[in-house]
């Protein structure tokens, strides 16, 4: 089932490319090989129109992270020159580089550790049993009622 999900999720994905490419002048869309756009074309779902709205700039429209992943590939690989392959790459690094660090900072060993014992080292609450007077003022006090 959840297979399904994510195979119908792609689909989708690559469908909103496949509009997005539509809208991209000719020569861009010329760099892209024939084999991928059939294959983007295949695995399309052709009852599925997105609704894009194209006035406000390509930068502007809320994409799926699918779409977006697909974008960035075709961008970096077929679309890109050399120069910006090589910047995109550099910010692909950093990007790759500050998630793994935050990773390591909310998972470090010793940062759980420690979250665990200062857990431990807090003490309960003693209670304290009331004194026989008061005890015995309880006691009366239900009778009463």
């Amino acid at each position: 089932m959840k297979e399904n999900i994510v195979l119908t999720e792609y689909k989708i994905a690559v469908t909103e490319v496949l509009d997005i490419l539509e809208y991209l002048p000719e020569d861009l869309v010329s760099n892209i090989p024939i084999k991928l756009m059939q294959f983007l074309k295949n695995n399309s779902i052709p009852a599925y129109k997105p609704s894009f709205d194209y006035s406000a700039g390509l930068d502007k429209i809320e994409l799926r992270n699918r779409t977006r992943a697909l974008l960035a590939m075709i961008y970096r690989n077929y679309i890109c020159s050399e120069e910006e392959q090589k910047e995109y790459d550099k910010i692909l690094y950093q990007n790759e580089e500050k998630y793994q660090k935050e990773l390591s900072e909310k998972y470090d060993i010793n940062h759980i550790f420690k979250e665990k014992e200062e857990k431990q080292n807090k003490q309960l609450v003693e209670y304290k049993q009331p004194k026989w007077y008061v005890k015995l003022f309880q006691k009366i006090l239900s009778f009463l009622k």
